[in-house]
């Protein structure tokens, strides 16, 4: 394994919120097989633009780098090509940042055609400005698992002009892909089917969320892969889900969220946050053992950033089974236990009563020959009761306000109705 020391700047944050973000970034680091040997913080009013940190701070970093013979100096921050450029210089290391580190980590998780586009297409933007300052990190060879993967297999030698023909073709690629999401999605929309998505930050239990509910509600798909293990899921995942007769609703498992997440990764991924963006519901999973409120704030944030801050969002927390105490967080939440499925009845029903508090009971009356009518509602909807009369079915159901609409010709009006 590579041996990373690991450097952080304190300038618009406390020491404390500095070191958690380290401590991350260890983590991340791991994902990778690299291995963290030290870690360095500097308080400071503000950055240096020509190495990030003080050029003091810069040679203690060389000082520990020939003492505990580091092989990747990593910065908690995007650095600027000219900090990245002197670095390496001055360093005569491989020096990377935090989002180079995250995207070389999404390079080794992205499985369908439309994350290694995404991956791809945030790997070069990250690169263009930082062909020149990155020689070492794109030319070194070996030494490690990490060097064989990501970002580093891209050639020194790969020009601007091929880099950008590359970015337009993907984002050419890109747009093909959300053209057919969006027809897909407008399929959904005609019938009328909600959309649930699972947002939070990365290995916070979404996925073990998505299984949980398949199981409650007797899903009978494969379950969706669930691994103690940074970004374990970078493809969307869906299941069209229903409690008994009640309406059904889609629930989608998207990529996590971690602090400081690189902007080129926010924009490429477009496509694959669209399915946050258009959710009637977000679940905002959380882990309730490890609490930590700057997760729950990074995701508040991206949620914003790509303007999805407005929709309905409802807090879960994860792992009750072995939390010790009650986390301290001034909104509502569910806590559940997808080990022991405690309380997993609670939160399906206030999924339905997010999805669904506009619904209303309705009286329907259907003729004889429109069998079909009766049996869409039977699989759609909570019937209340149904009769056999000398003139149709009646039937008391729950409906929708779109429902409403579409069954119009066959409510029952006030009168008609006290009458029976």
């Amino acid at each position: 394994m590579d041996q990373a020391l690991l450097v952080g700047l304190s300038y618009k944050e406390t020491t404390e919120e500095t070191s958690k973000s380290l401590d991350e970034l260890e983590h991340l680091a791991l994902a990778l097989q690299i291995q963290t040997k030290d870690k360095i913080i500097q308080n400071a009013k503000t950055i240096s633009p020509r190495f990030y940190v003080g050029s003091g701070k810069v040679q203690e970093i060389k000082t520990i780098i020939s003492v505990l013979d580091i092989d990747i100096v990593i910065f908690d921050d995007t650095l600027s090509p000219a900090q990245l450029k002197n670095l390496e210089k001055e360093l005569e290391v491989q020096v990377i940042d935090r989002s180079f580190l995250i995207l070389s980590i999404f390079a080794e998780r992205a499985q369908s055609k439309e994350a290694v586009l995404e991956v791809s297409l945030a790997q070069k933007m990250y690169l263009l400005p930082r062909l020149v300052g990155m020689g070492n990190s794109l030319s070194r060879q070996g030494g490690g698992s990490y060097n064989a993967k990501g970002p580093g297999e891209t050639k020194l030698e790969l020009d601007r002009r091929r880099l950008v023909d590359e970015i337009t073709f993907i984002k050419r690629e890109l747009e093909k892909i959300k053209a057919e999401k969006n027809v897909s999605r407008k399929q959904r929309n005609k019938s009328q089917i909600p959309v649930v998505a699972l947002v939070g930050y990365t290995n916070a239990g979404k996925s073990s969320i998505m299984n949980s509910l398949a199981s409650y509600l007797h899903h009978d798909s494969d379950p969706v892969f669930e691994k103690d293990m940074l970004f374990a899921t970078l493809d969307t995942k869906a299941k069209r889900l229903q409690k008994d007769n009640n309406p059904p609703f889609i629930l989608i498992d998207t990529v996590g969220f971690v602090s400081k997440l690189p902007h080129e990764l926010i924009r490429s991924f477009e496509s694959t946050l669209s399915d946050v963006i258009h959710a009637d519901l977000l679940l905002h999973i959380v882990d309730g053992c490890y609490f930590n409120q700057l997760q729950i704030d990074t995701t508040k944030e991206v949620l914003s950033e790509i303007g999805a801050d407005h929709i309905e969002r409802l807090l879960v927390l994860t792992k009750k089974e072995i939390a010790l105490s009650t986390p301290p967080i001034q909104e509502d939440y569910i806590f559940v236990s997808n080990r022991t499925k405690e309380n997993i009845d609670q939160l399906v029903d206030a999924i339905y009563g997010h999805l669904y508090k506009t619904n209303r009971i309705q009286y329907l009356k259907i003729p004889f020959d429109q069998g079909h009518i009766y049996s869409k509602l039977k699989e759609n909807n909570t019937i209340l009761e149904t009769r056999y009369e000398d003139d149709g079915t009646f039937v008391k159901t729950i409906l929708t306000p779109e429902q409403t609409l579409l069954y119009k010709k066959y409510l029952i009006v006030k009168e008609e109705k006290s009458a029976q």
